[in-house]
C-alpha cells in the first residue's frame, strides 16, 4: 500500500512563478497582445491591491517588467513609473 503514495508530480508553479503568466522573454513572445494585456491589468490591480510594501513591491516590479515586453514585442510605450511612495521632487 505505501507503493501507492510514491511521489505525485504537481502541476503547480515553482515558487515565484506565475501559472498561466509570462515569466521570461521567450514566454512573454509567446503571448498574444490580447493575452499581454490581460495580464498587465491584472499586475496593474494587484499593485493596488497589495496590502503589503513587499506586495507592492512586487507587484510593481512585475507590473513593469509586462509593461516592458509590451512595448517591445508590439511597441505599445510604457508609462514612466515610479514605486508609489518614491517619487522625488522636481523643481
Amino acid at each position: 500500500m505505501a507503493a501507492q503514495f510514491g511521489k505525485v508530480k504537481s502541476d503547480e508553479p515553482k515558487m515565484g512563478r506565475l501559472k498561466g503568466g509570462a515569466n521570461t522573454e521567450a514566454e512573454a513572445e509567446k503571448l498574444s497582445l490580447a493575452q499581454l494585456e490581460l495580464l498587465v491589468e491584472g499586475a496593474e490591480w494587484r499593485l493596488n491591491a497589495a496590502s503589503n510594501s513587499n506586495d507592492r513591491k512586487q507587484a510593481f516590479k512585475r507590473l513593469t517588467w509586462l509593461e516592458a515586453q509590451r512595448e517591445r514585442l508590439h511597441g505599445i510605450e510604457a508609462p514612466d513609473r515610479r514605486m508609489p511612495g518614491r517619487q522625488s521632487a522636481i523643481e
